[in-house]
């Protein structure tokens, strides 16, 4: 899933009594965005669909709950990050985790240009995995979905001191664990993320 997906800023159609519509109009044009972010936050491709899911069937019962002083995509993003903890407090739990073998068998072979950008989102998605839950969300947040700090603090419940916190501790552990992962494979390259 490419940054485009998480690059728009859309605002669905407000509640009506009815609520289907509403609904509808989100999973539209919202599904793309809550797809890439919940593989960002954690959940492995071949669960996303399921969780991406349980995140509209939320939105559909709790539709009442809505206010109109915040957007759906906000709304939503907090069901997503509640959604991806569950997810991996459960893998957690399991002590399972898939095996990479198994994930790349289950895929078709893609041209070069496919094959580039998946091993690159690999990357990224091994550089999250070693940061904690809390450095992984406030991460997602400002650097993939462009949130502000007060807008991550105000979603998550945290003051925004901590949202810059986390972040600059989050930046720096990515910072590391990237140049010593691509300095090892001998790739040489300087700057990144």
């Amino acid at each position: 899933m490419g940054s485009s997906a998480l690059s728009g800023r859309h605002r669905a159609p407000e509640p009506r009594a009815s609520g289907s519509a509403w609904v509808v109009a989100a999973y539209k044009t919202h599904f793309r965005y809550i797809w890439a972010l919940l593989g960002r936050l954690g959940v492995p491709e071949p669960n996303i669909e399921d969780v991406v899911q349980e995140v509209f069937l939320v939105l559909h019962r709790r539709r009442a709950e809505f206010r109109s002083d915040s957007s759906v995509r906000t709304w939503l993003h907090g069901i997503a990050i509640r959604k991806a903890r569950r997810f991996r407090e459960r893998q957690r739990w399991r002590q399972h985790e898939p095996l990479a073998a198994d994930l790349e068998a289950s895929r078709a072979p893609t041209p070069e240009a496919q094959a580039s950008e998946h091993q690159a989102l690999q990357l990224v998605d091994r550089l999250l995995a070693e940061l904690s839950s809390e450095q992984r969300e406030v991460f997602v947040l400002s650097e993939i979905a462009a949130m502000s700090a007060p807008e991550i603090g105000a979603l998550l419940g945290v003051k925004p001191n901590t949202v810059y916190s986390r972040l600059r501790l989050a930046r720096q552990r990515v910072r590391e664990r990237y140049r010593a992962l691509t300095s090892a494979r001998g790739d040489g390259e300087e700057g990144g993320p």
